[in-house]
């Protein structure tokens, strides 16, 4: 009887609790290694519809609940408006690029993790639009099983004349943060990074900050970036690479850029 008795309390404080708790707490939005940034740069330079779905209508605010795996994959997905398996399948895609932090503190009353996308015709063509202006060589085509290459047959390259290319890319476009310069200060950032198979950058992560401002500046220059895929067993691969850029005021023109060390 005592265990009946108890086994009825259980079911009613799983009932309560979960309708107290919203599937759309904060405490249960996932939370991409590499942030919010992440999330959007996967978004903008990996995501693929055909062009029948984007009609002068599209523009949808889509909820997506998922669960993680042990090593943080999104699996299990629910989606919360009626989207075609085309759309559905992509957006499945698109969360392979990505892991998640587990950040959920309710141990007894689990619910599926969430992310709300805003996705419309206009926001897509404006990323294809950049992804167009990139040439790079499908001589070889794409692997598809995702796993990420820390060895290859030919390592990526920089699109535009190899390392030296980059270099100048980097002279151009970097600006010598503010605070740093009025603070001296100095120092070479150290980025990890993937190369997609479509030449795109993503998984930032820093390996050796510098103060400053420097740091930021470092990793919004490496997003800009656009590669030639590195090849494996002549297919285009995933690739985890690393690349330092230096901030030097004995380097700093007039404008506040400054050349990047190698």
């Amino acid at each position: 009887m005592k265990k009946f008795l108890l086994g009825i309390l259980f079911q009613t404080c799983v009932i309560l609790a979960g309708a107290q708790i919203s599937p759309t707490n904060p405490e249960f939005e996932g939370q991409p290694v590499g942030g919010k940034e992440q999330l959007d740069q996967v978004i903008q330079t990996q995501l693929t519809f055909p062009k029948s779905i984007l009609t002068s209508t599209f523009d949808e605010e889509i909820t997506i609940f998922f669960d993680l795996d042990t090593a943080g994959s999104a699996i299990n997905f629910k989606f919360s408006k009626g989207l075609n398996n085309v759309q559905r399948n992509e957006l499945k895609r698109i969360f392979r690029f990505m892991t998640f932090r587990k950040t959920q503190s309710t141990q007894y009353f689990p619910l599926p993790y969430f992310i709300t996308l805003h996705l419309s015709t206009e926001k897509y063509n404006k990323y294809y639009k950049q992804k167009s202006k990139l040439n790079v060589k499908r001589n070889f085509p794409a692997d598809s099983s995702y796993v990420i290459a820390t060895k290859a047959d030919k390592s990526p390259e920089y699109f535009k004349n190899g390392d030296e290319g980059l270099s100048e890319f980097i002279l151009n476009e970097i600006e010598y943060p503010k605070l740093a310069r009025e603070r001296t200060i100095e120092g070479t950032v150290i980025l990890e990074f993937v190369v997609e198979t479509n030449g795109y950058v993503t998984g930032v992560e820093v390996k050796k900050g510098v103060n400053g401002g420097c740091t930021e500046e470092a990793i919004r220059l490496i997003k800009l970036t656009k590669w030639q895929p590195a090849v494996l067993n002549n297919k285009l691969v995933r690739y985890r690479t690393t690349y330092p850029i230096t901030f030097s005021l004995r380097n700093t023109s007039r404008d506040g850029t400054t050349a990047p060390g190698q």
